[in-house]
């Protein structure tokens, strides 16, 4: 919880990034909209800071969460007091006036103290050595010298066997030097955000690449949300970043102001708004009966859902590897047949991969057409099932080399859908063939695979209630994507 009047390290990364951002976080937080995959690194980040403090064994926990100053200042000194003493320190805060800053943990040796912070990574970043250098100028505002600040990410290259290991899944990377040279821009920062919040005036949005950063503002629907629900600059596939930045500047964001200056667009994105409101559909005959020839019965719809952690949770798995946990399979055996539906949804913390593999090799037929929607994810997981599990890798293996990829008839366009504004992904296109079932992916509590990555993994934080209601959205969510295959094929299929 933010506490009026107190400028924390979170605050201080978004002024230095986005001045408005940092106006709704200091005044209005409550207009933040986390995604779930935010919520997850959140609690991924926990789990991994927990293992940390096993590499410096023999500390204190003080704990930094506070909702009020006095709690804040009372953590703070606590920090202080134990660093003092040479004691290691997990979760600490500390606070100078009234610029705050957590850590994970903190080391006191006879040249200073060693810090450390750990994030939900195998690298660093700009952003988080900018973190460091705010800690370092609120340690140094505490009095203490700072000897050593580095960042502890997961290692790529780690393995897991029968347990963790810490010492081998967490890298420590000294950032010390690299953050020095930011020290007088932190202390000119820090002066101009102790004035800019005692201000109530809100910067004019400004659409920018912090907008649209790997994981996204909070406050990007705030910012824009008038926008993305209809045609517009927003919503418009093809236009470059620059272009798009531009535009927006220049106050050019709705439909009618790109066509009136259709002319600043490159000529294909042109021609996307032309078909768009012509409402047509464009369809290379050639192309399109040169794939749908190359289809046979049965014919198969498959969709994975996967889990990339940077936690490794599996025997044999690595950070960010991904490892399917469900899966959806449509089966239709004869042309004009009704399909039918099977799947799976690991457990919560279940390592499914070989239930998976050896349920696809009994349900698929053999030597079955199989279709998915950018075929990548599912070849590569089959292609995997079939190495780790001997007895039915013909069968994995025979099933991957069928695979043939609906999404390239868009990606190619091959037909294309004016009302698509450009877009190629499976929503998109379902949603042009078949808006009311479409709906479907707007109504349950999972909307795209990284909501199911992230649903999934928040499981054991859930209550058995919330439990089965998220596993159910999954279930949903994921047969619904290989339903939405069968209502495109037969689609494109009248097209011809």
């Amino acid at each position: 919880m933010a506490i009026k009047g107190v400028i924390t390290k979170r605050l201080y990364v978004k002024f230095t990034r986005c001045r408005r951002s940092a106006r709704y976080e200091a005044n209005q937080p409550e207009a933040a909209k986390l995604s779930l995959t935010v919520i997850q690194r959140k609690e991924e980040t926990r789990e991994l800071a927990r293992l940390a403090a096993a590499l410096f064994p023999g500390g204190e926990v003080v704990g930094s969460r506070a909702d009020d100053f006095a709690v804040l200042n009372a953590l703070s000194d606590r920090t202080k007091e134990l660093l003092s003493r040479g004691t290691t320190v997990y979760d600490g805060v500390l606070l100078t006036r009234n610029f705050s800053c957590v850590f994970d943990v903190a080391v006191p040796s006879d040249d200073g103290v060693n810090f450390y912070v750990v994030k939900c990574a195998t690298a660093p970043s700009e952003n988080y050595i900018r973190e460091l250098a705010y800690l370092a100028h609120v340690a140094k505002g505490c009095d203490i010298k700072v000897c050593k600040l580095s960042l502890i990410v997961t290692d790529p290259h780690y393995t897991l066997g029968k347990q963790i290991k810490e010492s081998a899944l967490l890298r420590k990377i000294d950032l010390t030097k690299r953050v020095a040279r930011y020290a007088d821009k932190v202390a000119k920062n820090c002066e101009e955000l102790a004035s800019f919040v005692q201000k109530n005036d809100m910067p004019p949005a400004e659409l920018c690449a912090n907008c649209e950063r790997q994981f996204g503002c909070e406050y990007f629907n705030a910012c824009f949300g008038k926008w993305l629900d209809k045609p517009s600059l927003f919503t418009l596939h093809g236009v470059d970043s620059a272009t798009r930045y531009r535009l927006f500047a220049e106050g050019k964001v709705s439909m009618d102001d790109l066509r009136e200056n259709a002319h600043l667009l490159k000529p294909r994105t042109a021609a996307l708004i032309k078909l768009y409101g012509e409402n047509a559909v464009k369809v290379d005959q050639k192309d399109l009966k040169k794939f749908l020839s190359g289809l046979w019965y049965p014919l198969c719809f498959l969709d994975f859902e996967s889990l990339q952690s940077a936690l490794p949770r599996y025997r044999g798995t690595r950070p960010l590897e991904s490892v399917p946990f469900q899966y959806s399979l449509h089966i239709v055996q004869k042309e004009g047949e009704a399909p039918v539906h099977t799947g799976y949804l690991a457990k919560e913390g279940e390592d499914a991969r070989e239930i998976i593999a050896k349920r696809l090799a009994e349900e698929i037929p053999q030597n079955a057409c199989i279709l998915a929607f950018g075929k990548f994810l599912e070849c590569k997981v089959l292609g995997q099932l079939a190495q780790m599990f001997p007895d039915v890798r013909a069968k994995l293996s025979a099933a991957r080399n069928n695979v043939r990829d609906i999404g390239a008839v868009f990606a190619n366009d091959t037909v294309y859908y004016g009302q698509s504004l450009g877009s190629r992904s499976l929503k998109t296109i379902y949603r042009c063939v078949d808006p009311d079932g479409a709906h479907g992916y707007e109504v349950g509590a999972v909307h795209n695979g990284a909501d199911a990555m992230a649903t999934y993994l928040l499981l054991p934080y859930m209550s058995e209630k919330e439990k089965e209601e998220r596993r159910n959205a999954l279930w949903e969510y994921c047969k619904l994507d290989t339903l939405s295959m069968i209502t495109i094929l037969e689609d494109i299929k009248k097209r011809v």
